[in-house]
């Protein structure tokens, strides 16, 4: 989620408790505790380690804890800072601090569990994603709700613990609604006929590129669009492509699709084994796809003649909502969100690579020499 939720949540979870345990600062003091683990961003110094550290250490369940020990020192120093000055009857022990501050990051690593982008909470003992596919990264119906308590009914512990509730029981009712409406396209998924579609990969010719096949679609996937739980992105996965659509809980399968190939498996696989970075981004991936390709020629000077560019992108990130699109992941029309290239030479050895995102995480890499 984006910080304004987890900030938000926190200071909601302060009000829960009863008045006499939190002065006017606990509040203040427990939004920033909820927000926290997303300081990992100030470790990151290029775009490709914001894949890599982002949602790492500091959402774990190991380094989360630690970073809780950290931030409970606060309310003790002050709280006990104030009982020997002015002989107040709260006091925050280092126990009860640290439980609280363990409570407010579970629930920021929570509600991150419940996105598309993955949150590794074993490290360091592994990198595994885990990615329940509920919520996007902006929802209105998470954001409004306690931005409208915090501001208008802090005051009320009633209506606190039952934003609370919120926080926990929404999430799961998006996650089942996904799970229902998923089992449910699978079970009217056509046996046979045709859907139509347009190509999304430029420079690239697909077969039947006007017409897909049901019988093909090996199975079907839903992600977190912009309005979810109401309205999703669905993804058909057939051999040789990745087909989308929005689709909401009102209505049946969508006959119309973008299609984007998917990335050839031997070029998939060199690229790997020859970059790093390629690497990273293939362990990240969840739908990669060929966003476009590039020849060299007259019209491309940047490009050396008879070599090729491949831009490859991951199918979870955009939106199929056009203006969300455009607020999200473009710039100038141009898509810029987790995109990685490659200028393959006219022996197939790779001469640079390229990652590129938005720049509140990351920017963009500009073209570097591959690194083994």
């Amino acid at each position: 989620m984006e910080p304004v939720t987890h900030a938000l949540s926190g200071a909601v979870m302060a009000f829960v408790l009863p008045r006499r345990l939190r002065r006017w600062w606990f509040p203040l003091w427990a939004a920033a505790v909820a927000a926290s683990p997303d300081l990992d961003v100030l470790f990151v110094h290029n775009p490709m380690q914001y894949i890599e550290y982002h949602r790492g250490i500091t959402h774990s369940l190991l380094g989360g804890p630690g970073l809780a020990l950290l931030a409970a020192l606060l309310p003790v120093f002050l709280t006990r800072r104030k009982k020997e000055l002015l002989h107040d009857t709260v006091h925050w022990t280092l126990p009860a601090a640290w439980g609280f501050a363990c409570l407010l990051i579970f629930h920021h690593i929570w509600l991150d569990c419940m996105n598309s982008y993955g949150t590794q909470v074993f490290l360091p003992f592994s990198d595994y994603r885990v990615r329940w596919n509920a919520l996007f990264i902006v929802d209105i119906l998470l954001l409004l709700p306690l931005l409208a308590g915090v501001l208008l009914f802090r005051n009320r512990q009633k209506v606190m613990v039952g934003l609370l509730l919120w926080t926990l029981l929404y999430p799961l009712g998006a996650l089942g609604i996904r799970l229902g409406l998923e089992t449910h396209l699978k079970e009217i998924l056509p046996a046979t006929g045709t859907f139509n579609r347009q190509s999304a990969s430029t420079g690239l010719h697909l077969p039947d590129s006007d017409q897909g096949n049901w019988q093909e679609v090996r199975t079907l996937h839903l992600v977190p669009d912009a309005f979810s739980p109401f309205h999703w992105k669905l993804i058909l996965d057939t051999p040789t492509t990745w087909d989308t659509a929005g689709c909401s809980i009102w209505t049946e399968l969508p006959h119309s699709f973008l299609t984007y190939a998917k990335p050839p498996q031997k070029l998939w696989q060199e690229l790997g084994e020859k970059d790093r970075m390629f690497r990273l981004y293939q362990r990240f991936a969840v739908y990669p796809a060929v966003e476009r390709i590039i020849d060299g020629n007259d019209q491309t000077p940047e490009l050396p003649p008879a070599s090729r560019e491949w831009v490859f992108s991951d199918l979870r990130f955009g939106s199929t909502i056009s203006f969300v699109d455009n607020i999200q992941t473009r710039r100038n029309g141009e898509q810029i969100n987790f995109r990685i290239m490659a200028r393959l030479l006219p022996d197939g050895a790779i001469s640079a690579v390229r990652f590129v995102t938005t720049t509140g995480v990351g920017g963009d890499s500009g073209w570097q020499p591959p690194t083994p």
